[in-house]
């Protein structure tokens, strides 16, 4: 096995560990009672980047999760009543997401704590690191999307 090979399956490995760590972190620093950590870092995210809403499609391009995937998770929490449709007029298939009353309540909580979760995973990297860990896991969502999207042609 070459250097490069075992440094590989290493990177795999730690990104694995990592995201491990980053959902056991995101249940005890974000659960509620009826809320999983995902699901309340997911309005968070709904919170900071879409308050006046937005499509199943765009938030699947942004976040990289499937349709199907998506869609259970805006189901639930719909059910738990911090998500609401509004239908497009125009296309009735096309249901705009929206916070609802009890999310935009319990928002501020939601952003706070997400702050400090945040701020303590971050917290061993300077300020240039951070940014560059960005741009590389972002090249590399890419890389699988595209990997992906060529898979589903071939089919």
């Amino acid at each position: 096995m070459t250097a490069e090979k075992f440094r590989k399956d290493e990177m795999v490995f730690l990104m694995k560990k990592i995201n491990i760590d980053l959902e056991i972190r995101l249940e005890k620093a974000l659960r509620r009672k009826n809320l999983s950590g995902t699901q309340v870092y997911f309005l968070v995210y709904i919170l900071r980047h879409h308050p006046l809403g937005t499509y199943i499609t765009e938030l699947c391009r942004e976040v990289g999760i499937s349709k199907a995937t998506l869609s259970v998770l805006v189901k639930k929490l719909r059910e738990k009543g911090y998500l609401c449709f509004r239908e497009n007029p125009g296309d009735v298939r096309k249901k705009m997401i929206l916070p609802t009353e009890k999310l935009n309540e319990e928002g501020a909580e939601f952003l706070r704590q997400a702050e400090r979760l945040e701020t303590e995973i971050c917290g061993a990297l300077e300020p240039g690191e951070t940014q560059r860990l960005w741009e590389l896991e972002n090249k590399i969502l890419t890389g699988l999307s595209e990997t992906e999207k060529r898979q589903e042609d071939k089919k």
